[in-house]
């Protein structure tokens, strides 16, 4: 873009302040600049920075409309243990997609570990590198996904009888500061097992952070205040960077997406995949029971009869602890960041969605200093209300889900101490089942630290032989 046509975009779009120190900077400082502009034009158009603020601000402030409603039970799915035969066939089914090549996952990395202490992005935690105390292995959270994608690649190759291993392509998410440093640490880690083609890298658009009035803030004298733009930057971003064509090419039909913050998410599940395709469904999204009403967590919910995720301060205490006649919550379908996609839907009504732009209101660094600010961000889970077979696939929290979000000496919950402590009491519970003599938990149901590789067992099977031979009298068990 030369700097006339620059200029004059900004003039139009009442944000020439960011050219104010343009004579002051050098080539390179003028180069990364302009480059930063244009990134910001192609995504969303610097014309439309002010219309897009005003419209987040009006938005942000209304009650969305239409009447809200829990999922009706035809669009429920079950995998948590009730309905073993539905499981089994789902599991087949999945494993016959896998065989074929038609399945993908994909892990939201562009999270740093700010909040845990560490400079590290979050999938790095675990790894010597970032000198965590974590799992008994030392592995990271990047390597026990990649590991669970080699597990299901190996049986479905032993399923299907084929001669080679098929391939799950591994998708993953970053945003602009952490690409380099995740890229490269699968690079050092040669990928942990997976091969370098399958595992595709892409990078989430940023948006500019606003001041009070809509102008864009200046981090230097060279360089625009920005932001990620939300976990919903995916749908684009899948696109933009041509992974949604390479998935295409591959025949790749379905593409589950979790958070890098799940240490028991079941990264490439079969039965997952299997209910998704037997249900022929557009987006399938897992969730879990709440422990209880107020329980603040937001829910899948209708709202005026589409689908869409409501947070727990929209609802309401009244509405909250609403039952229905078996005397189970009314909105009890807990959202924890697992969502499933057939690449249809990925290739069209996903791209062809509005963003609703969400405000975060926050202190931004600028040239100036902390300044009170606006960041827009888009939520993953908006563009479900335009599904037209939504589903719900309900798990086990405590199989599923254990998130990280605060450092382990923070006081607070989430953290990875307590995600190990749910890893270990699933593992235990694993090798008691297939035989081992383990001591029982205490009260609280904790005991010795343990890890099975992903390598050995992805949901507890094929344990039977190493059962026996499991030493329990250490402070930590790690079966490999």
């Amino acid at each position: 873009m030369r700097f006339e046509e620059m200029s004059a975009k900004l003039a139009e779009a009442e944000q020439s302040h960011v050219l104010a120190h343009w004579e002051s900077l050098d080539e390179q400082q003028r180069n990364a600049l302009e480059r930063q502009i244009e990134d910001i034009d192609a995504v969303v158009g610097i014309q439309n920075l002010r219309p897009l603020f005003q419209e987040a601000l009006e938005t942000s402030e209304q009650q969305r409309k239409g009447e809200i409603e829990g999922p009706p039970a035809d669009c429920i799915g079950y995998a948590d243990g009730r309905n073993p035969e539905d499981e089994l066939r789902w599991e087949g089914i999945g494993m016959d997609l896998i065989a074929q090549g038609k399945c993908a996952a994909c892990v939201l990395a562009g999270g740093m570990g700010t909040r845990l202490g560490t400079p590290f992005p979050k999938g790095m935690l675990g790894s010597q590198e970032v000198q965590e105390k974590f799992l008994p292995s030392q592995k990271s959270l990047f390597q026990i996904y990649a590991e669970r994608i080699i597990a299901m690649q190996r049986r479905a190759q032993k399923h299907a009888g084929l001669e080679e291993e098929p391939t799950i392509h591994f998708l993953v998410l970053t945003v602009e500061a952490n690409y380099q440093t995740t890229f490269q640490f699968f690079q050092r880690n040669n990928y942990f097992g997976l091969r370098g083609d399958q595992v595709l890298f892409f990078r989430q658009a940023s948006m500019p952070c606003f001041g009070q009035n809509g102008e864009m803030l200046l981090e230097s004298e060279a360089r625009i205040a920005v932001s990620p733009d939300g976990n919903a930057g995916v749908y684009s971003a899948l696109r933009r960077e041509g992974v949604l064509e390479r998935l295409r090419e591959s025949g790749v039909k379905w593409v589950q997406v979790f958070s890098v913050d799940n240490l028991l998410v079941r990264a490439a599940d079969p039965v997952w995949y299997g209910y998704c395709e037997e249900t022929g469904a557009d987006v399938c999204v897992k969730t879990i029971p709440k422990r209880n009403w107020s329980e603040a967590v937001g829910v899948v919910t209708l709202r005026g009869g589409a689908p869409g995720v409501i947070e727990y301060s929209e609802i309401g205490d009244e509405r909250a602890q609403e039952t229905l006649e078996d005397g189970t919550l009314k909105y009890n379908a807990a959202n924890i960041c697992l969502q499933a996609y057939s690449l249809d839907f990925l290739s069209k009504p996903a791209l062809e969605y509005k963003t609703i732009w969400h405000v975060a209101r926050k202190d931004i660094p600028t040239i100036d200093g902390k300044k009170p600010g606006i960041k827009l961000e888009g939520f993953i889970f908006d563009v479900f209300e335009v599904a037209k077979n939504f589903r719900l696939l309900q798990v086990d929290r405590s199989a599923e889900f254990s998130a990280i979000k605060n450092a382990s000496d923070s006081g607070k919950p989430d953290t990875p101490q307590t995600a190990v402590e749910s890893l270990s009491r699933l593992h235990r519970g694993w090798l008691r089942k297939a035989g081992a003599k383990l001591p029982e938990d205490d009260e609280n149901g904790n005991g010795p630290a343990c890890e099975v590789s992903p390598l050995v067992s992805y949901r507890g099977e094929s344990l039977e032989d190493v059962a026996g031979g499991v030493d329990s009298s250490g402070e930590t068990i790690y079966i490999e």
